[in-house]
């Protein structure tokens, strides 16, 4: 007899497999793993029990969680099925325990080896991924925090148990989290902020150093980001700059069209799906899909600041609203007219006077409101495609009302989620198609992606388990 697990895994990438088949190999269990596009199968005879115990033993201790790990169905089956050794390329994922541990042990001929390499995943271990980051305990604008020491993340952070399970995951991926230190908060001038623990041996030498020197916390500037975030149960990647998750086909070539489709494939969706795509580097647009291709069928115009300000003063009402503002906040007018550059999100961060003029600054702001119900912003179209003049007005008479810009960040979050919802059961009906794909990295903002699942769940949205939702 024999044990088959049936794994459920959300990529293609094979490293988690490697991992159990280099344990099958070490415990001289008969064994073997597969993968496929969905699941990995594992088969191992029950007849050898010590060489079951010492694979348990093995995975119990040195088998790392994945951010791709699902559901695992156990039976028992009459025999195995022989396969050839499963052998992986090298992955930029993290050291694994078993490296850790010899990297930490004074014993070991690895201790505090800068050069150590993992060839634990069935791997040759001949590439190296080099870290070249500069660790510092001092913080600038936009740096991500290093956690020196796992067991710090509560006594620093507000963070559920789900999130803290991703960071620990192989991958150590990017998270944003709430602060709850007060130093931590006055040192970055943050209520929020990207954190990982160390990925590469030198950030986990450089993490064993400042922990000796009771360090709690460095940063650095990320350039290679394994975006994530953590909503209601969801794990959702938002960028994946290192090739872990979900490989991209090449079914189209148009590249929001072509990640869409591979979301639709991924769903099955094989017969048709409208899309929205939520993306600030992209733009917005809504898609739809058959069999074979994707169009765009609504896409956000270009956002021209000068413009928009110029069809407000011709306007009868805007122009009242313009003055009145104008006359009540002089300084963010004159701001806005020194940076006509200015794309959609600065602008609006702007017009909240917010001190860093970004998407990721609006989108900080917004998770500070904890209410329930934001207010009504107009967020619709008009012949020449969304109405940004309205879209902005709007925001600009709440401001004249002395709304707090916490909860105006939030409504303008609530916003765009009752857009995209608007604009979907509209398609659906245009184009008889039921299922909906989402995606676009404006999804790290929680009051957006929640408002989609909470408003939206009985035309159950599709946020992919495998693919980034964004480029």
């Amino acid at each position: 007899m024999a044990i088959q697990q049936i794994i459920k895994y959300n990529s293609d990438s094979r490293y988690f497999a490697g991992f159990l088949q280099a344990m099958i190999k070490e415990s001289a269990i008969t064994g073997t793993i597969s993968q496929s596009d969905e699941s990995l199968l594992l088969q191992l005879d029950e007849n050898d029990a010590n060489a079951l115990a010492h694979f348990t033993a093995l995975s119990n201790k040195y088998l790392a969680h994945s951010l791709f790990l699902d559901e695992i169905q156990t039976i028992t089956i009459d025999a195995i099925h022989p396969k050839d050794e499963f052998r992986v390329a090298n992955y930029d994922i993290s050291a694994c325990p078993r490296c850790l541990e010899a990297l930490y042990d004074p014993s070991s001929e690895e201790y505090l080896n800068d050069s150590l390499v993992c060839n634990h995943y069935s791997n040759e271990a001949k590439e190296e991924f080099f870290d070249t980051k500069y660790y510092s305990p001092h913080y600038s604008e936009g740096s991500t925090l290093l956690v020196v020491d796992p067991k710090n993340l509560h006594k620093l952070f507000l963070m559920t148990s789900d999130e803290i399970k991703a960071l620990l995951s192989i991958e150590k991926p990017t998270l944003k989290v709430t602060i709850r230190d007060e130093t931590l908060q006055k040192l970055s001038g943050k209520k929020f902020i990207n954190i990982k623990l160390p990925h590469s041996i030198k950030s986990h030498l450089v993490a064993l150093n400042a922990k000796e020197s009771e360090v709690e916390y460095l940063f650095f500037e990320e350039s290679d980001p394994l975006k994530v975030v953590i909503i209601q149960k969801n794990v959702t990647v938002i960028r994946d700059a290192r090739g872990v998750s979900r490989s991209v086909q090449n079914l189209s070539e148009e590249r929001v069209a072509n990640r869409f489709l591979n979301i639709a494939k991924e769903a099955g969706f094989t017969k048709g799906a409208l899309c929205a795509n939520l993306s600030k580097q992209n733009g917005i647009s809504f898609l739809v899909s058959n069999e074979s291709t994707a169009k765009q069928v609504i896409k956000f115009q270009p956002f021209v600041l000068k413009h928009i300000f110029d069809l407000m003063a011709k306007d009868t009402n805007k122009s009242k609203l313009l003055s009145s503002f104008t006359q009540k906040y002089p300084q963010i007018i004159e701001e806005l007219a020194k940076h006509e550059e200015y794309d959609l999100f600065e602008t609006v961060a702007t017009i909240l006077e917010l001190e860093e003029k970004s998407f990721e600054s609006l989108s900080d702001k917004s998770l500070e409101f904890h209410g329930n119900g934001g207010l009504k912003i107009d967020a619709n179209f008009n012949e020449e495609g969304f109405d940004y003049l309205s879209f902005l007005g709007s925001i600009m008479s709440f401001k004249l009302a002395n709304t707090q810009a916490h909860y105006l960040a939030y409504s303008i979050f609530e916003a765009f989620a009752d857009m995209s919802i608007q604009t979907l059961l509209q398609l659906k009906i245009k184009f008889k198609v039921e299922h909906i794909v989402m995606m676009g990295d404006m999804f790290e903002n929680s009051v957006l992606y929640s408002r989609i699942l909470s408003k939206f769940q009985t035309s159950h949205p599709y946020f992919s388990k495998g693919f980034a939702l964004d480029d």
